[in-house]
Protein backbone atom coordinates (compact mmCIF):
# COMPACT_ATOMS: atom_id res chain seq x y z
CA UNK A 1 0.00 0.00 0.00
CA UNK A 2 2.83 2.38 0.87
CA UNK A 3 4.55 1.59 -2.44
CA UNK A 4 1.30 2.32 -4.28
CA UNK A 5 0.95 5.67 -2.46
CA UNK A 6 4.54 6.58 -3.36
CA UNK A 7 3.81 5.61 -6.96
CA UNK A 8 0.75 7.89 -7.03
CA UNK A 9 2.69 10.72 -5.39
CA UNK A 10 5.66 10.48 -7.78
CA UNK A 11 3.36 10.20 -10.79
CA UNK A 12 1.42 13.27 -9.69
CA UNK A 13 4.64 15.23 -9.14
CA UNK A 14 5.88 14.15 -12.57
CA UNK A 15 2.60 15.42 -14.03
CA UNK A 16 3.04 18.76 -12.29
CA UNK A 17 6.57 19.19 -13.65
CA UNK A 18 5.30 18.33 -17.13
CA UNK A 19 2.19 20.52 -17.14
CA UNK A 20 3.37 23.52 -15.10
CA UNK A 21 5.84 24.96 -17.65
CA UNK A 22 3.15 24.66 -20.34
CA UNK A 23 0.52 26.39 -18.18
CA UNK A 24 2.85 29.20 -17.06
CA UNK A 25 4.06 29.72 -20.65
CA UNK A 26 0.47 29.77 -21.93
CA UNK A 27 -0.72 32.38 -19.43
CA UNK A 28 2.40 34.49 -19.93
CA UNK A 29 2.08 34.43 -23.72
CA UNK A 30 -1.67 35.11 -23.46
CA UNK A 31 -0.96 38.13 -21.25
CA UNK A 32 1.71 39.45 -23.61
CA UNK A 33 -0.41 38.83 -26.71
CA UNK A 34 -3.52 40.50 -25.26
CA UNK A 35 -1.54 43.55 -24.17
CA UNK A 36 0.56 43.95 -27.29
CA UNK A 37 -2.11 42.97 -29.79
CA UNK A 38 -4.46 45.65 -28.51
CA UNK A 39 -1.94 48.48 -28.33
CA UNK A 40 -1.93 49.45 -32.03
CA UNK A 41 -5.52 48.49 -32.89
CA UNK A 42 -6.92 52.09 -32.65
CA UNK A 43 -4.29 53.28 -35.13
CA UNK A 44 -4.82 50.29 -37.44
CA UNK A 45 -8.55 50.98 -37.50
CA UNK A 46 -7.85 54.52 -38.67
CA UNK A 47 -5.56 53.16 -41.39
CA UNK A 48 -8.15 50.60 -42.53
CA UNK A 49 -10.62 53.39 -43.29
CA UNK A 50 -8.31 54.66 -46.04
CA UNK A 51 -7.88 51.26 -47.71
CA UNK A 52 -9.55 51.36 -51.15
CA UNK A 53 -12.46 49.11 -52.21
CA UNK A 54 -13.87 49.10 -48.66
CA UNK A 55 -11.66 46.16 -47.68
CA UNK A 56 -13.06 44.64 -44.47
CA UNK A 57 -10.44 43.55 -41.92
CA UNK A 58 -11.62 41.26 -39.12
CA UNK A 59 -10.84 42.13 -35.48
CA UNK A 60 -8.72 38.98 -35.09
CA UNK A 61 -6.54 40.03 -38.02
CA UNK A 62 -6.13 43.51 -36.55
CA UNK A 63 -4.96 41.94 -33.28
CA UNK A 64 -2.48 39.70 -35.09
CA UNK A 65 -1.10 42.58 -37.16
CA UNK A 66 -0.83 44.76 -34.04
CA UNK A 67 1.04 42.00 -32.17
CA UNK A 68 3.50 41.40 -35.04
CA UNK A 69 4.16 45.13 -35.38
CA UNK A 70 4.77 45.49 -31.62
CA UNK A 71 7.23 42.57 -31.66
CA UNK A 72 9.00 44.15 -34.63
CA UNK A 73 9.15 47.56 -32.92
CA UNK A 74 10.60 46.03 -29.73
CA UNK A 75 13.16 44.08 -31.78
CA UNK A 76 14.20 47.22 -33.67
CA UNK A 77 14.51 49.12 -30.37
CA UNK A 78 16.76 46.32 -29.09
CA UNK A 79 18.94 46.61 -32.21
CA UNK A 80 19.05 50.39 -31.87
CA UNK A 81 20.17 50.30 -28.22
CA UNK A 82 23.05 47.95 -29.06
CA UNK A 83 24.88 50.46 -31.26
CA UNK A 84 26.77 53.58 -30.18
CA UNK A 85 24.06 56.08 -31.14
CA UNK A 86 21.37 53.99 -29.45
CA UNK A 87 23.35 53.63 -26.21
CA UNK A 88 23.87 57.39 -26.10
CA UNK A 89 20.17 58.01 -26.68
CA UNK A 90 19.30 55.48 -23.97
CA UNK A 91 21.69 57.22 -21.58
CA UNK A 92 20.07 60.62 -22.25
CA UNK A 93 16.58 59.11 -21.87
CA UNK A 94 17.57 57.47 -18.60
CA UNK A 95 19.01 60.75 -17.33
CA UNK A 96 15.86 62.64 -18.38
CA UNK A 97 13.52 60.26 -16.54
CA UNK A 98 15.67 60.47 -13.42
CA UNK A 99 15.34 64.28 -13.39
CA UNK A 100 11.53 64.42 -13.60
CA UNK A 101 9.84 64.67 -10.19
CA UNK A 102 7.59 61.72 -9.27
CA UNK A 103 8.39 59.99 -12.59
CA UNK A 104 11.96 59.35 -11.43
CA UNK A 105 10.68 57.49 -8.35
CA UNK A 106 8.61 55.04 -10.39
CA UNK A 107 11.21 54.70 -13.15
CA UNK A 108 14.19 54.15 -10.84
CA UNK A 109 12.38 51.66 -8.61
CA UNK A 110 11.12 49.61 -11.56
CA UNK A 111 14.53 49.62 -13.21
CA UNK A 112 16.27 48.46 -10.03
CA UNK A 113 13.83 45.58 -9.53
CA UNK A 114 14.19 44.42 -13.13
CA UNK A 115 18.00 44.71 -12.92
CA UNK A 116 17.93 42.63 -9.74
CA UNK A 117 16.23 39.75 -11.57
CA UNK A 118 18.37 40.14 -14.70
CA UNK A 119 21.71 40.09 -12.91
CA UNK A 120 22.94 36.55 -12.41
CA UNK A 121 19.55 35.07 -11.41
CA UNK A 122 18.79 37.65 -8.76
CA UNK A 123 22.34 38.20 -7.53
CA UNK A 124 21.38 41.61 -6.15
CA UNK A 125 19.31 39.84 -3.51
CA UNK A 126 21.40 38.87 -0.47
CA UNK A 127 19.41 35.98 0.99
CA UNK A 128 16.00 34.32 1.16
CA UNK A 129 13.94 34.66 4.33
CA UNK A 130 10.55 33.86 5.86
CA UNK A 131 8.70 36.47 7.87
CA UNK A 132 5.29 36.77 9.47
CA UNK A 133 3.35 38.84 6.93
CA UNK A 134 0.62 40.08 6.41
CA UNK A 135 -0.21 39.09 10.00
CA UNK A 136 1.16 36.99 12.85
CA UNK A 137 0.95 33.27 12.16
CA UNK A 138 1.03 33.64 8.35
CA UNK A 139 4.43 33.49 6.66
CA UNK A 140 5.63 35.07 3.43
CA UNK A 141 8.77 34.44 1.45
CA UNK A 142 11.00 37.47 0.90
CA UNK A 143 14.38 38.54 -0.44
CA UNK A 144 16.80 40.61 1.63
CA UNK A 145 18.00 43.48 -0.56
CA UNK A 146 20.36 45.04 2.00
CA UNK A 147 20.79 45.95 5.66
CA UNK A 148 18.51 48.82 6.63
CA UNK A 149 20.13 52.25 6.93
CA UNK A 150 20.85 53.80 10.32
CA UNK A 151 18.07 56.31 9.69
CA UNK A 152 15.37 53.62 9.91
CA UNK A 153 17.25 51.50 12.45
CA UNK A 154 17.29 54.44 14.85
CA UNK A 155 13.57 55.07 14.30
CA UNK A 156 12.60 51.50 15.22
CA UNK A 157 15.43 51.13 17.73
CA UNK A 158 16.57 47.84 16.21
CA UNK A 159 18.77 46.41 13.44
CA UNK A 160 16.63 45.62 10.42
CA UNK A 161 16.64 44.22 6.91
CA UNK A 162 15.15 45.77 3.78
CA UNK A 163 13.03 42.88 2.48
CA UNK A 164 11.33 42.63 -0.90
CA UNK A 165 8.10 40.58 -0.88
CA UNK A 166 7.33 39.48 -4.47
CA UNK A 167 3.87 38.90 -5.93
CA UNK A 168 2.74 35.75 -7.75
CA UNK A 169 3.15 34.90 -10.60
CA UNK A 170 4.98 38.12 -11.51
CA UNK A 171 7.91 38.46 -9.07
CA UNK A 172 9.03 41.83 -10.46
CA UNK A 173 6.25 43.56 -8.51
CA UNK A 174 5.76 43.43 -4.76
CA UNK A 175 6.28 45.22 -1.47
CA UNK A 176 9.31 46.51 0.43
CA UNK A 177 9.27 45.92 4.18
CA UNK A 178 11.64 47.02 6.93
CA UNK A 179 11.82 44.10 9.36
CA UNK A 180 13.94 43.60 12.51
CA UNK A 181 16.57 40.91 11.90
CA UNK A 182 15.40 38.95 14.94
CA UNK A 183 11.94 38.54 13.36
CA UNK A 184 13.04 36.81 10.14
CA UNK A 185 13.91 33.17 9.45
CA UNK A 186 16.86 32.79 7.09
CA UNK A 187 16.41 29.96 4.56
CA UNK A 188 19.16 27.79 3.13
CA UNK A 189 17.80 27.83 -0.45
CA UNK A 190 18.98 29.59 -3.57
CA UNK A 191 17.52 32.77 -5.03
CA UNK A 192 16.76 30.91 -8.26
CA UNK A 193 14.74 28.17 -6.51
CA UNK A 194 12.86 30.79 -4.51
CA UNK A 195 11.91 32.67 -7.69
CA UNK A 196 10.64 29.39 -9.19
CA UNK A 197 8.52 28.91 -6.06
CA UNK A 198 6.99 32.38 -6.46
CA UNK A 199 6.35 32.10 -10.22
CA UNK A 200 4.70 28.68 -9.82
CA UNK A 201 2.37 30.02 -7.08
CA UNK A 202 3.88 27.53 -4.64
CA UNK A 203 3.35 24.47 -6.83
CA UNK A 204 7.09 23.94 -7.26
CA UNK A 205 8.67 23.95 -3.81
CA UNK A 206 12.46 23.86 -3.17
CA UNK A 207 12.32 20.22 -1.97
CA UNK A 208 10.59 19.17 -5.21
CA UNK A 209 13.28 20.99 -7.23
CA UNK A 210 15.97 19.20 -5.22
CA UNK A 211 14.32 15.78 -5.73
CA UNK A 212 14.13 16.36 -9.47
CA UNK A 213 17.81 17.40 -9.66
CA UNK A 214 18.89 14.28 -7.76
CA UNK A 215 16.86 11.88 -9.92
Amino acid sequence: MKRFKNYLRNTFIAGIFTVLPIIVTYFFLSFVFNKFSGFLIPYLRIGVRYIPLQFNVAESWLRLISFVLMMLIIFLIGLFTKNYLGSKFLYLLDKTFKNIPFVKTIYTSTKQIIDAFQTSKGANFKKVVLLEYPRKGIYSLGFVTKDTSDFFNNLVNDECYNIFIPTTPNPTSGFILIVPKKDVIELNITIEDSIKFVISAGLVSPDMIKDKDES
